[in-house]
């Protein structure tokens, strides 16, 4: 184990490297107002994750088990204002330059005024808005993001209304149906009383399945799920012949396809998921892909209906399912196949032994 000081000598260096990026830039330092490391080369980005993982270490040392209990205790109360001010679209209402009084926030959101600044005052604990003056909120990096970004405010949105919810009825779950592995008893069951797997529960209501398309596209946008990694991770050139076909299985509302169309020029993709989200795919999609990327609805669990496809994918698929139904769901592509078809599977792959790194955690 390292000492306070060698951690702290670390956190420098990584901070160092850092400012000394914003300035060759010329970009300001980094601040809870104006964010300036967007996302960055694959040596930066290695830094920057060694700084979250220092800070992260120092900080535990420091606090302590109390103080880390705590932190563990106490993380539903940033859920809690956070859903309220999703509930409410409060980043719609605080302009993005200059501030606004809670008086006046108030009444635009109408709210009580009194109740909002006290929600106001936590989020701000975790930095989002800030307290320009007394009285006053203005836009932090982050709730400017919430404001100018509208599928950033939806994933906040599937997060607090969707699985938060639901991850506290897991244990619930557990004792209710001991050692299940089925889709349908689980703690999203238990929470929303729904005999319907969470897939086949969201797609019921055109805006939750919205909301879910949009929170799945700007999560998979940045940089851990960065697309550029699976473009540059396979020779996708390599089927890129006139007639090739891939089959992007459960590929949601066909923003992976649309990257890989983009990096190549003859394959033609088929997009495949639940009826209402292909449907949600085919609208947004644009114009000069429409000729190569077509949409299916399809059930993984029944046979595959494209026949003698090059490439069936699955992108962060598989992890979703207990082993039986993941075996289900590639079983059913084998009468499809046709002699030289392949199928590609792209997944986070976990250690063994649980570690506490920034990514490894977020994952897990």
């Amino acid at each position: 184990m390292a000492t306070l000081t060698e951690i702290a000598q670390n956190i420098l260096e990584s901070a160092r490297a850092l400012d000394e990026y914003t300035a060759s830039q010329g970009l300001e330092p980094t601040s809870f107002t104006q964010h300036n490391l967007p996302t960055l080369s694959g040596d930066l980005e290695v830094v920057r994750k060694k700084l979250v993982d220092s800070t992260t270490e120092l900080k535990a040392l420091v606090q302590g088990p109390i103080g880390q209990l705590y932190d563990v205790l106490f993380a539903f109360t940033d859920l809690m204002s956070i859903r309220f001010i999703y509930r409410h679209n409060v980043p719609h209402y605080v302009p993005l330059e200059g501030d606004i009084s809670i008086q006046d926030l108030a009444e635009k959101t109408k709210l009580d005024p009194i109740r909002l600044r006290r929600y106001l005052q936590h989020t701000m604990m975790y930095r989002v808005f800030v307290e320009s003056r007394p009285g006053f909120v203005a836009h932090s990096s982050v709730s400017r993001l919430l404001k100018v970004n509208p599928a950033a405010l939806d994933t906040v949105g599937f997060l607090v209304e969707e699985l938060a919810p639901a991850g506290t009825k897991v244990v619930e779950a557990e004792a209710k149906w001991p050692n299940s592995a089925e889709p349908n008893e689980t703690g999203f069951n238990v929470e929303f009383n729904t005999a319907d797997s969470f897939y086949l529960e969201i797609a019921k209501t055109s805006e939750r399945a919205r909301r879910f398309g949009a929170a799945m596209r700007f999560m998979t946008s940045g940089t851990f799920y960065d697309i550029s990694h699976l473009i540059r991770g396979y020779d996708w050139k390599s089927l890129d012949v006139p007639g090739s076909i891939v089959v992007d299985v459960g590929g949601g509302q066909g923003g992976v396809s649309q990257a890989l169309a983009g990096a190549t020029s003859n394959t033609r993709f088929v997009v495949q998921d639940l009826e209402g989200t292909v449907l949600e795919g085919q609208r947004i999609l644009p114009q000069h892909l429409q000729e190569r990327v077509s949409f299916q609805a399809h059930d993984f669990f029944t046979p595959q209906p494209v026949k003698h496809a090059d490439v069936y994918f699955f992108r962060y698929i598989l992890h979703n399912w207990a082993d039986k139904y993941a075996t289900e769901i590639l079983r059913n592509l084998i009468p499809a196949m046709k002699a030289g078809s392949r199928v590609i599977i792209y997944e986070f792959l976990l250690p063994d032994v649980s570690q506490p790194e920034w990514t490894k955690k977020q994952w897990r």
